[in-house]
């Protein structure tokens, strides 16, 4: 071989050399955490179960007083219009007396030839509805008084009354205030509705204050005589 021949075979063995001991590094460099490998012993968390990456499922938010006077509103008047128009709402429209976190609902409303009817409406069905037989019944009084008109179910136990040509400002049980939702009013505005609730059955009487005009007088309410809870009409 001549000189210059073997110079270049030297030259080349000593390339690749280097080249090898370069791609040695790169292999070195990738199993201690450099470009493609992971940085970590394989051994290392050997045993260890791995986190849970599932979050616990949100508890679901309940329906705005809104959002279920809007649903059973709507389901309420579709209910009422494929059913007997005479029991349809008159001009006044539907009233909502309330509505609850379950979903439930009551109202009251007027028929076209004065009578009165309630509904209690859940979700998705008309749970109770009944109206009175005879338009503006019980009369409306000249001269003022009040009058039961429905029980309710829903979400406790409630009644519903009348006060004619009078406001009530506030009621009381056993001298324990009352909360009295106003509903609305009917019989041309001679008649406004009202309405309590408590949690369970209750009998006795509570105590009404009436405003009529610049007068007020006080007058016991009815609610009747089951229930394990009641009450008494005094101040």
């Amino acid at each position: 071989m001549r000189e210059g021949s073997r110079g270049a075979v030297l030259r080349v063995a000593a390339a690749r050399a280097a080249a090898g001991g370069a791609l040695l590094a790169v292999a070195l460099t990738g199993c201690s955490g450099g470009s493609g490998g992971s940085g970590k012993d394989p051994s290392a968390g050997a045993g260890t179960p791995a986190a849970s990456s599932s979050a616990p499922a949100p508890t679901p938010s309940r329906p705005s007083r809104a959002e279920v006077a809007q649903r059973t509103g709507a389901l309420l008047t579709r209910t009422l219009g494929a059913g007997e128009a005479e029991d349809a709402a008159g001009p006044g429209g539907l009233m909502l007396v309330d509505a609850w976190p379950s979903g439930q609902a009551e109202y009251v409303w007027e028929t076209a030839d004065g009578r009165l009817c309630h509904a209690t409406v859940g979700p998705q069905v008309v749970g109770v509805r009944a109206c009175l037989t005879e338009p503006h019944h019980p009369p409306v009084g000249k001269s003022g008084g009040t009058s039961g008109l429905f029980t309710s179910f829903a979400e406790g136990w409630g009644r519903i009354f009348a006060a004619d040509h009078a406001k009530v400002t506030a009621a009381s049980c056993g001298g324990e205030p009352v909360e009295v939702i106003p509903i609305g009013t009917v019989a041309d505005d001679a008649r406004t509705l009202y309405a309590v609730w408590f949690p369970d059955y209750t009998k006795g009487e509570i105590l009404l204050t009436l405003q009529r005009g610049d007068k007020t007088s006080r007058a016991p309410f009815t609610l009747g005589d089951i229930g394990d809870d009641s009450c008494a009409a005094t101040p």
